[in-house]
């Protein structure tokens, strides 16, 4: 069923997968790219047509799917054409203030992606069933509905917040396991590369993630990473403290909060 003009602005694996999945949903795709390789890439694949110039560009609704820093200027430089603005950036408070004078634009984060990166590992299933966090900030409702109803057609699930709300929980459940992350891979002794299982593979995954698109979510949203390092810092302590005076009843408590948060994640799954 058409649904009406997307132009979807950065064609790695999130703005790749995206118009995958809105041109199998109807939409009429327009992309756009700094290169042109990725433009006519997608356009072989059949996801829409390459749409160079984003000032004279005409689109009922525009995403910018590019890193967090660069969302800003890619908005402004969208002429009027563009009836709406989007993101699926991680990063909300910085990006709203910056954008407050910009009517058109309402913050999104669609909670998927993968440490993989590239058009060549665009997904068209990526954003199904996934829940999408929409800031409206004030915007008007007919906005804020537009971007939902994007969102919707492509099989997501929808949460509104205001953008300090989403940058304290993502800071949470999604920024902060990029820490554990990578602090685990650093820990890492070339000499037991090959001793490493299943664990390991488990609890670094997401540290194969580009490291240029991380400095950039881990300063937009610098203060609420903080608040969660301090917090692990105290608890990492109380650990430490529970071993050096061997202490397996405290050791057992430290242990039991990680496995409730652990069944709390999977009953939410249902």
């Amino acid at each position: 069923m058409p649904q009406g003009a997307l132009l979807v602005v950065g064609l790695g694996l999130m703005g790749g997968s995206l118009a995958a999945a809105a041109s199998a949903a109807g939409w009429r795709v327009l992309l756009h790219h700094r290169r042109p390789e990725p433009m006519q890439e997608a356009r072989q694949r059949g996801w829409g047509e390459p749409c160079p110039d984003l000032g004279a560009a005409e689109a009922d609704i525009a995403v910018i799917c590019t890193p967090v820093e660069h969302i800003v200027a890619q908005a402004r430089a969208l002429g009027p054409g563009v009836r709406a603005i989007t993101d699926v950036g991680s990063v909300k408070g910085e990006l709203c203030r910056a954008l407050r004078d910009e009517p058109r634009f309402v913050g999104s984060h669609p909670m998927c992606g993968s440490h993989r990166q590239g058009l060549q590992h665009a997904d068209p299933d990526l954003y199904r069933g996934a829940l999408c966090i929409v800031t409206p900030d004030g915007r008007e409702e007919a906005q804020v509905q537009a971007v939902e109803t994007l969102w919707r057609s492509l099989g997501c699930r929808l949460l509104r917040l205001s953008p300090e709300e989403h940058d304290r929980a993502v800071a949470a459940v999604s920024h902060f396991p990029h820490v554990v992350a990578h602090l685990a891979a650093q820990r890492l002794d070339p000499r037991n590369a090959a001793l490493a299982a299943g664990g390991f593979r488990d609890v670094t995954r997401i540290a194969g993630a580009s490291p240029e698109l991380w400095v950039g979510i881990f300063l937009a949203n610098r203060e609420a990473v903080l608040a969660e390092l301090a917090v692990a810092a105290g608890s990492l302590e109380a650990l430490r403290q529970a071993l050096a005076a061997g202490d397996p009843e405290a050791v057992r408590c430290w242990l039991a909060a990680g496995h409730a948060g652990r069944c709390c994640y999977e009953a939410s799954r249902g």
